[in-house]
């Protein structure tokens, strides 16, 4: 095997005395070269989409909602004490959600407002990574404060410290438009800024304020869950909703966010199909270039087989040939990937400081910057496949070394 591999990589190096071998072997390998480094960016950021999902949007939101069919939700603390002894929950915490309207300085803004229960303490403590300035430190309950996103700050105009009056309905748990209003004074105790879609409708309050404001003090609209296994949700819900006899409303993170989800698993198959598709095509140029080794090795071919060389040794020797290129175009596809993959972030703002505009629009997407995450495998995965193919094609081409006539060329 040492010998083939040696002769295999002096008739690469003298491959370079025949310009059209050598435009054919270096055509080759950039083509390959380039299809990793477009494989491993694309993957990288279908990671970082995902990573963010899980990290950043469902850090601010409950993995699942439990609510009454018939409000208000009775013997609620029961329910709750029931929830928090399935193994799978992180925790669950009661909850009030509603509708209302900012306002500060004659703008306005919508907003969905969100509870925490701060008795409880016992909200995802990733949320905190979110809350500008350690404002989360100040954050109480019944002293009217309030916590807005970043986005609605920026439209507002409002800063931490600012007053802000919050128009919503007398009752939280009707969807009757004709109720009549209330306004309810607040002070900003720090800014949410997830950079996500979020930060532009979404607000937090303390349960106990919302319950004073609406003089429910022992009633809720629902309780939130958050478990292990955020792809588990449906099934832990299902037995939530067996365990109640029925008597809620489930509703769970793949009803609001799953479609995103299920985007990216979409577009990271046919990024694998891509992949497969720009690597097959460049195989042809692998087999152009074994295929015209050949030939201009027929001599020397002959030579070996004159000298009692085996026909197996001299398909290795062209296999290896073959391989020799894959693995070069894996090696600095690989390389030239993880360095743009580190740097893709850095590069994306750089681009959008000289363009002026950012490429993925505050608001428009669920997350406003490109995020990337390099994942092993995925590289792993990525050179395997180059390297099946590539064994594939390279032992095709080397099997017409049989064909090469002996005697008709030493004659």
């Amino acid at each position: 095997m040492m010998l083939s591999f040696q002769i295999a990589l002096k008739f690469y190096r003298g491959s370079s005395s025949n310009v059209l071998l050598s435009s054919m072997s270096l055509i080759s390998v950039i083509s390959i070269t380039i299809g990793i480094i477009i494989s491993i960016i694309a993957l990288s950021t279908m990671n970082g989409f995902e990573y963010e999902l899980n990290n950043r949007i469902l850090a601010v939101i409950p993995h699942g909602e439990i609510e009454p069919i018939i409000a208000p939700f009775i013997d609620w603390k029961t329910a709750l004490r029931c929830i928090r002894q399935i193994p799978d929950i992180i925790h669950a915490t009661p909850y009030i959600n509603f509708y209302g309207v900012v306002e500060f300085n004659n703008k306005w803004n919508v907003v969905y407002i969100r509870s925490i229960d701060l008795k409880q303490n016992l909200y995802d403590s990733t949320l905190l990574n979110f809350i500008e300035k350690d404002s989360w430190k100040y954050f109480c309950e019944n002293i009217g404060q309030i916590i807005v996103g970043k986005g609605i700050s920026e439209s507002l105009g409002i800063k931490a410290g600012d007053w802000v009056t919050v128009l919503t309905t007398n009752d939280f748990r009707s969807n009757n438009k004709l109720l009549s209003s209330k306004k309810i004074r607040l002070q900003v105790a720090g800014i949410l800024s997830s950079n996500s879609q979020l930060d532009y409708n979404i607000a937090i309050m303390s349960l106990s304020d919302i319950q004073y404001y609406y003089d429910k003090t022992s009633d809720v609209s629902g309780i939130a869950i958050k478990i292990n296994n955020i792809f588990s949700v449906n099934r832990i819900l299902y037995k939530i909703k067996s365990m109640l006899n029925h008597q809620v409303y489930v509703c769970s993170w793949m009803e609001t966010y799953g479609y995103i989800y299920k985007d990216i698993q979409m577009v990271r198959i046919i990024i694998y199909l891509s992949m497969i598709l720009i690597i097959g095509i460049s195989c042809f140029n692998v087999i152009a270039a074994l295929i015209l080794s050949i030939k201009d090795k027929n001599y020397d071919i002959a030579i070996m087989r004159a000298l009692g060389a085996k026909s197996i040794l001299i398909q290795r020797v062209f296999f290896l040939y073959g391989l020799i290129i894959y693995t070069i175009s894996g090696i600095v596809g690989t390389g030239v990937g993880v360095f743009i993959t580190f740097n893709l972030t850095n590069f994306i703002t750089t681009f959008n400081g000289l363009l002026g505009n950012k490429i993925l629009s505050e608001g428009a997407y669920f997350v406003n910057f490109l995020p990337v995450k390099l994942s092993e495998w995925d590289i792993l995965l990525i050179l395997s496949i180059t390297l099946l193919l590539g064994s594939l094609t390279s032992w095709y081409a080397a099997s017409k070394t049989r064909r090469v006539n002996l005697s008709k060329i030493l004659k």
